[in-house]
């Protein structure tokens, strides 16, 4: 396997790396990515080979290169993903707290990435439990069954590779049963149907929803955080509700309805209110 490099240059000003790709690296220990101030490596399999793209801030430009076997390819999906509008430079709204917010924290930028199947997998082991044991999770699969990947990466196994695993092997971490029987049907389902960048957002949303074990919660996450859906809204998290709810109305305990209902005026922006709720790391009282 002989690993080429293919480079380019993206105009995405402004961005702030740590508030756009924080949520790309599944804790500080996460052996598939790497960050910093002015950079992200993500490492993940392309067409069956482990691969690695690296972001790298260049002026008011960001330096894109691929590291792959097939690295043209890989860079043309990628560049093609991070043309999609995610709507930054036309934000504009009369709450004027969420506006301060907005510009309090500048940069923070909602991409479609080409590791839709491992952003689906986070998502899936985050299912009901504590993000830090998800974190947990998602290492020992990387580090048990993952691969070298370039930049001394390791990449996430694919969808081959995981689908293999018995049920047993994964519960032997300390995986549950749904979550382990979920990830191994979609692991099963993209071996033959793999997600595509250029999937548009309703297409995403049939593809994922019809795979048992994803509900909502998954599929709105993926949108979010994977194909830069600016107006994707995560139902049935455990926490969201509160924040939105407390941030957006001073009201405590929140709901889903409250905050679907509270998040309505801002509907083509509501994950980027979500987000920028989450950047502003506002404490809501017990």
């Amino acid at each position: 396997m002989t690993i080429t490099q293919a480079q380019a240059r993206v105009s995405i000003f402004p961005i702030h790396f740590s508030r756009t790709f924080s949520l790309q690296r599944l804790g500080p220990y996460d052996p598939s990515a790497e960050s910093t101030k002015d950079s992200f490596r993500k490492a993940f399999f392309f067409r069956n080979q482990p691969a690695a793209l690296e972001f790298l801030r260049d002026g008011d430009s960001l330096k894109l290169t691929a590291h792959s076997p097939e690295a043209e390819s890989l860079l043309a999906e990628t560049l093609a993903g991070l043309a999609q509008d995610d709507l930054y430079a036309t934000f504009a709204t009369e709450d004027s707290g969420i506006w301060r917010l907005h510009r309090a924290h500048p940069g923070l930028r909602l991409l479609r990435i080409p590791w839709l199947y491992d952003m689906t997998c986070s998502a899936i082991l985050q299912q009901r439990i504590r993000t830090i044991d998800a974190m947990r999770d998602w290492r020992h699969i990387v580090q048990r069954w993952g691969a070298d990947a370039p930049l001394g990466l390791r990449a996430f196994p694919s969808a081959g590779i995981l689908a293999r695993v018995a049920q047993f092997e994964l519960q032997s971490l300390g995986i549950d049963a749904q979550r382990t029987r979920t990830l191994l049907r979609f692991a099963q389902e993209s071996r033959f149907l793999p997600l595509r960048t250029a999937m548009t957002f309703p297409e995403l949303r049939q593809h994922l929803l019809r795979i048992p074990g994803i509900g909502p919660w998954t599929t709105e996450s993926v949108l979010g955080y994977g194909a830069g859906d600016a107006d994707a809204a995560i139902p049935g998290d455990l926490h969201l509700p509160h924040l939105v709810c407390y941030a957006l109305a001073g009201e405590i305990p929140g709901s889903d309805d409250r905050m679907m209902e509270l998040l309505e005026p801002f509907r083509g922006h509501r994950f980027r209110i979500i987000r920028l709720l989450y950047a502003s790391r506002l404490v809501v009282p017990q």
